[in-house]
């Protein structure tokens, strides 16, 4: 018999949360424990691989955290995004927090319909500069 459930995310905020539902039905103990911390780079670190961010005329989002400690890199290194640069973003939610940073066009913000890299390849494909 379960008794104890470990949930690999941080403790929800609000009781209204299906975890606790699933707890009260089922008679379980949840434990909450988050397992992946995002951390970004330091300039320091990021200037020793050697990358140039200009060099570059797309970039490939993940995560909110990625579009986060993107532009704070490029804030830190003093490095001026260009207008005409892509973002390629594996969900529609992802695509529309770039707003935070960057004038939100269609023309240069991508992203994918199912939330996994194989369905925003086609994309890229038909951007091949």
């Amino acid at each position: 018999m379960i008794r104890k459930i470990l949930v690999s995310q941080p403790k929800p905020s609000s009781e209204k949360s299906p975890y606790y539902d699933i707890a009260k039905e089922s008679d379980v103990e949840l434990v909450f424990r988050p397992f992946i911390k995002v951390e970004g780079l330091t300039a320091k670190e990021f200037r020793q691989q050697k990358v140039n961010i200009l060099d570059y005329t797309a970039v490939v989002f993940t995560s909110r955290h990625a579009i986060d400690h993107f532009f704070r890199l490029a804030k830190e290194l003093r490095v001026a995004i260009p207008e005409d640069m892509k973002y390629f973003c594996v969900t529609e939610t992802i695509a529309l927090y770039i707003q935070k940073y960057v004038q939100y066009r269609k023309r240069n913000v991508f992203f994918g319909t199912t939330g996994k890299m194989v369905d925003l390849i086609p994309t890229m494909v038909k951007h091949k500069t």
